[in-house]
């Protein structure tokens, strides 16, 4: 540090100041004195501080070491140029980033830090983005109001924490449903891991919407179930008329080959069973998902159920309640049904900006939507998106309804579809030719033998029809099915009559 002696100046006698000199008498001044004094700086040791054991630190760019934890705090160390070492407590708490976590979710990807701190004896472990990473905030969010980040020090915290993490384990985990190709297989994305040609394969992580956890398939253990489980499923079609559980059955099996631009309608007033029958849809994507624990509902934004439906990729989800009252909030229902099933149909999500500016790739909706309701969306141009399937009271057997809930809870209709995934996953792009090719020559016959309806129907109708005879290709592989008259009927048919028959 700098002394300053300042010693009084001044002048004998008066004096005048003309061009820039002084006249008058002479004057006398004294000058002013610098003294420097180092007497070393109180927050210096005296010598380099031992290294308590246990200590881990990291060095600069210079080789001088910059971030140690000793103990359970993380402390800054600078090498002063006189040879000293200053010591700067930065947090009192420690922290590192264990996993690097990779999140895709087949459209763009985003990091996530897997974070392991330790706080007053307690360990903790949680996920931070990367972007709330680098702001800190996350410190009292994770760890409570003991943790202290010291004044002017949260940047050093950030920089130190990253500095003391060592080597990083790199992750990556996926956030959506459905097909993505892995080398040279396709294998089938959901809540438990992914399904391959092979079975399940449990080396691949998830990080979903919470809505989407139940979506949990898995194929059967041997031939004898994988029999019960498709036997089961089949028995669907016999718990309503043919116009009501044909087209749903169809949409359960369709909606794994992905790609469709129409959403299904389940109509009729309170008391019909709708949202029963669409559980068992839905079931055969996760035992779990009942009537009472479906995926997703009208009561949501428009936002959060386009945002479910971009992420469950290729799988079936149903929408339950669409109910309006009659009242002032019937027009902001109305609002999010429209932006669902006009997406869906049109396969365009909205585009919106990011964190930065920039405009971020739009979500469109990848899902098969299976809405329930008492009423249908208003509109021409919106209903020409939906395949609208009525029902009427005493529509459902309900002997056949209770014993295809039970067989929904023990995960019959889950262990069908497994079967089914891990059949398509073997031959994925050939049954995507197969399908694009039979849509439109069904298409074709339907606008040709079909009464007069908007023309959209008659694809929607091809796409449901192509999913499920290939649903029925695949159970005729199986040895020993062959009792498939009652899909048969109704599924098999030449193409004209087939759509009549769902149209009504």
């Amino acid at each position: 540090m700098f002394e300053i002696v300042i010693v009084r100046c001044g002048l004998t006698a008066p004096a005048r100041l003309s061009h820039g000199y002084l006249h008058g008498r002479r004057p006398w001044i004294s000058f002013m004195k610098f003294r420097m004094i180092w007497p070393g700086p109180e927050d210096e040791p005296a010598r380099d501080a031992p290294v308590p054991k246990g200590t881990a630190a990291t060095a600069d760019d210079c080789g001088r070491v910059r971030y140690e934890q000793r103990g359970a705090e993380i402390v800054r160390r600078e090498q002063l140029g006189n040879g000293r070492v200053k010591f700067t407590p930065v947090a009192n708490f420690s922290a590192r980033i264990v996993r690097d976590i990779v999140c895709d979710d087949d459209t763009e990807q985003w990091r996530n830090f897997g974070v392991e701190a330790e706080l007053a004896g307690q360990s903790v472990a949680f996920v931070v983005p990367a972007a709330e990473f680098n702001r800190m905030n996350w410190v009292l969010r994770q760890l409570g109001p003991q943790a202290i980040i010291y004044p002017g020090q949260q940047q050093q915290a950030r920089a130190a924490i990253q500095c003391l993490s060592g080597t990083i384990r790199q992750e990556r985990v996926f956030a959506h449903l459905g097909w993505r190709k892995h080398g040279e297989h396709w294998m089938y994305l959901h809540a438990a891991g992914a399904i391959g040609a092979q079975g399940p394969i449990s080396d691949f992580q998830m990080l979903l919407p919470a809505a989407l956890h139940n979506y949990r398939v898995c194929p059967p253990a041997d031939g004898t179930e994988l029999m019960k489980a498709l036997r089961t499923s089949l028995r669907f079609l016999s718990v309503a008329p043919d116009p009501v559980s044909l087209p749903l059955l169809a949409a359960a099996y369709r909606a794994p080959l992905g790609g469709v631009d129409f959403s299904l309608f389940l109509s009729g007033r309170t008391g019909t069973f709708k949202t029963a029958l669409a559980s068992l849809c839905q079931q055969h994507f996760g035992a779990a998902m009942d009537a009472s624990h479906l995926p997703a509902n009208f009561a949501s934004t428009a936002n959060a159920l386009e945002e479910l439906a971009f992420f469950a990729k290729d799988a079936l989800l149903v929408v339950d309640d669409f109910a309006p009252t009659g009242g002032l909030g019937d027009g902001g229902l109305h609002a999010v049904a429209e932006r669902l099933f006009r997406a869906a149909g049109n396969h365009q999500g909205r585009n919106r900006m990011g964190g930065k500016p920039r405009l971020r790739a739009p979500r469109a909706p990848r899902a098969l939507v299976l809405a329930t309701g008492e009423e249908v969306p208003r509109g021409h141009s919106l209903r020409a998106r939906l395949l609208i399937i009525n029902m009427k009271p005493g529509d459902v057997n309900r002997e056949v309804l209770n014993e295809c809930q039970r067989a929904g809870k023990e995960g019959l209709f889950a262990a069908a579809m497994g079967a089914y995934l891990v059949w398509i996953a073997g031959r994925y792009e050939e049954l995507q030719e197969y399908l694009r090719q039979r849509v439109i020559e069904l298409r074709k016959c339907g606008h040709k033998d079909s009464p007069p309806v908007h023309a959209r129907l008659a694809t929607t109708i091809a796409e449901l029809q192509s999913g499920l005879e290939i649903w029925l290709q695949f159970a005729c592989e199986i040895d020993g099915l062959r009792n498939l008259r009652s899909a048969g009927d109704g599924a098999s048919q030449a193409p004209g009559p087939g759509i009549r028959r769902v149209c009504g």
